[in-house]
């Protein structure tokens, strides 16, 4: 008859759960690799959208300070109208993030939105009347609303698309 010795039965109870250990880390890698990579992907759309939300807040504020003639008194516009002069500077405050096909500015009147005119707003993405905010304001003030596609939160498995929004009014100063 054989004697089995409580050192013999330790040994064993290590062997399966280190068999144990590694399948139930198996079981959860996925599940901590999808939560890794979409808090990853989601802290780096949310710089996106912060830099959107500077970019056009610095671009209202810009259009805010000039004057609405400032490019027919001057020759620093490089032939573009009031609104293509913001349009450019929410481009350019973007570090590249966006284009000036994804940025609409107006310059309103009134508590309805109505813009200036044609030299006073500029369309983004085929969006229409992108500078209405039902601001209840009956002063002029400058609205940049930007947007932009193809961001997306990537986990292991999946992949969520994103559209950033964001947008901006400043009480016009001239």
């Amino acid at each position: 008859m054989m004697h089995v010795t409580s050192a013999a039965v330790r040994v064993g109870r290590r062997c399966a759960d280190r068999g144990t250990a590694t399948l139930e880390f198996a079981l959860i890698l996925p599940v901590l690799l999808m939560l890794t990579m979409g808090m990853l992907w989601g802290g780096i759309v949310l710089n996106h959208k912060l830099d959107l939300a500077g970019a056009s807040r610095e671009g209202a504020r810009y259009g805010a300070t000039i004057p609405e003639n400032q490019c027919a008194i001057t020759t620093t516009c490089g032939g573009n109208n009031w609104a293509q002069l913001v349009q450019s500077v929410v481009v350019d405050r973007s570090n590249g993030s966006l284009s000036t096909a994804q940025v609409c500015v107006a310059l309103v009147t009134g508590s309805s939105g109505s813009p200036l005119g044609s030299s006073f707003t500029t369309q983004a993405g085929g969006v229409t009347n992108c500078y209405n905010d039902g601001n209840a304001d009956p002063g002029h003030r400058v609205q940049v609303k930007v947007t932009r596609e193809g961001d997306s939160i990537d986990g292991v498995f999946f992949r969520v698309p994103v559209t950033l929004t964001s947008s901006a009014t400043a009480k016009f100063e001239q």
